[in-house]
């Protein structure tokens, strides 16, 4: 697909976009990861933030919190490129619960209730 610009969608700055900066450090995925009350780390390794983001999500559900929240973000960023909507972090919110709720149906029975309470709690 061609796109008129590879810049980033979500930042200020005029650079191609990478997957960490929109991701993890541009200004609305920072806003994005503030929701769980997570700051992430500048300057550290991808294994490194995963593994302070395990310690700070505190729950075996960790790495879906992580994949949706990044989920939320690209489709911030498609809706801003293809639909010129502009990003918003309390309809991202929306968005990573109604994902993560249907989470619960993925999972055993005996996970689903921890799961929904882990969800209530943490946005």
């Amino acid at each position: 697909m061609h796109l008129d610009s590879y810049n980033r969608a979500l930042c200020s700055l005029q650079v191609e976009e990478s997957a960490d900066h929109l991701s993890l450090y541009s200004p609305f995925a920072s806003s994005s990861w503030n929701l769980l009350n997570i700051t992430i780390l500048a300057q550290a390794s991808f294994l490194d933030i995963v593994s302070y983001l395990k310690d700070q999500l505190n729950s075996i559900f960790f790495m879906n919190a992580i994949v949706l929240m990044c989920w939320t973000v690209w489709s911030a960023r498609n809706d801003k490129i293809f639909q010129g909507l502009q990003e918003n972090v309390q309809k991202s919110k929306m968005l990573l619960k109604k994902e993560l709720s249907l989470l619960t149906l993925t999972v055993t029975s005996r996970k689903a209730t921890p799961l929904s309470s882990w969800i209530q709690n943490l946005v």
